[in-house]
């Protein structure tokens, strides 16, 4: 393996978006990233040969693996950071969506600093891909922890800065391989996708590993491309149902509780909003799921909490101020006031 840009390795995960994700590879390629591992996690057969077509020629360090089950963002991720650690020559992993493409003058600057700044996580600045004549629009500048204890793209550097995104994000070997040691495994697989990136964060935070951020544009994404770009009913019951292990399982219990009632009222909030919009059965299946789920998580709560190496106090410096995004809480108030439309005719 030629593994060079600091020994990077760079990992994509494909499932049906085979353009795009092929389009993403041979960006990295350009980029000086000369080992890249692409998971197929359970695309339709069509889309795979449009993959594994694609990716010809696209350089001797490209290697694409199938896996004929769909094993979601975290478990697909945890395969190819195994793939990626079992090389020696590997010393750090670049996690990047399918639908994003790197800059490679961003890249080259997180990689830099990284080094520089000793980091064991890294992540940069993501734009959507630019509209003619328009300006540059922020798609995340990593993630931000709100005093909701729910998380979400981080779209100001006035923002809390709690770690990268999972559509971009660079880790070191040691601390690959040191959560792996301590926690069973990099993400948790029970989450299938969303939110398994901001767990991870915050366990890096617990266990007092440098995260760093470069303002340098390291990709441009555009966003769900696999779910074709919908908030939909997939999105709210794995990413609120994951929010709620991830509180319950990694964040310290003095800290649980003391934002209690913010949390209370989030999910009061998001359960009033959910029922109008007529999602009722999925906010009854997602929260469900979630207390059923809970004997587990608490059960991997003891392995978080046993290695944590910084004080709750020092690990609420990494929390927004702020209840929520304020672009959301804004969407969701208009939504609780904004009356139904007519009956369609005709």
């Amino acid at each position: 393996m030629d593994a060079t840009k600091d020994g990077a390795v760079a990992a994509v995960i494909n499932f049906n978006t085979a353009q795009l994700t092929a389009r993403s590879v041979r960006a990295l390629v350009d980029a000086g990233i000369a080992h890249v591992l692409v998971l197929d996690n359970g695309s339709a057969p069509a889309d795979f040969e449009r993959l594994r077509a694609a990716l010809e020629g696209a350089g001797p360090g490209v290697r694409v693996i199938r896996s004929d089950a769909n094993l979601g963002f975290a478990a697909g991720s945890n395969r190819l950071v195994a793939e990626a650690l079992a090389d020696a020559r590997c010393s750090r992993v670049l996690l990047v969506n399918s639908d994003a493409v790197v800059d490679a003058r961003g890249l080259e600057a997180c990689l830099g600093q990284m080094r520089a700044g000793g980091f064991d996580l890294m992540g940069g600045r993501m734009l959507k891909p630019p509209a003619a004549g328009a300006a540059p629009v922020v798609d995340s500048l990593g993630v931000t922890l709100y005093k909701s204890l729910l998380a979400s793209n981080r779209m100001s550097t006035e923002d809390a800065y709690l770690g990268p995104t999972g559509g971009f994000a660079i880790y070191t070997r040691a601390f690959l391989e040191e959560v792996v040691r301590l926690h069973g495994e990099v993400f948790d697989a029970t989450y299938f996708c969303y939110a398994e990136d901001t767990d991870l964060c915050v366990r890096a935070r617990l266990l007092g590993r440098a995260v760093g951020y470069t303002d340098a544009v390291v990709a441009y994404h555009e966003g769900q491309a696999s779910n074709a770009g919908r908030y939909d009913d997939f999105i709210l019951y794995h990413g609120i149902r994951n929010s709620i292990w991830m509180a319950a399982k990694s964040i310290p219990m003095s800290i649980l509780l003391r934002q209690l009632p913010w949390v209370v009222l989030l999910h009061g909030g998001i359960v009033l909003r959910h029922t109008l919009q007529g999602r009722v059965r999925t906010v009854f299946r997602l929260y469900r799921d979630a207390l059923a789920g809970l004997p587990v998580v608490w059960a991997r709560r003891g392995a978080v909490q046993a290695t944590r190496r910084v004080t709750p106090h020092a690990f609420r410096a990494h929390l927004d101020r702020h209840f929520y995004e304020t672009r959301f809480l804004r969407d969701a108030i208009r939504d609780l006031f904004r009356r139904p439309g007519p009956p369609p005719t005709g």
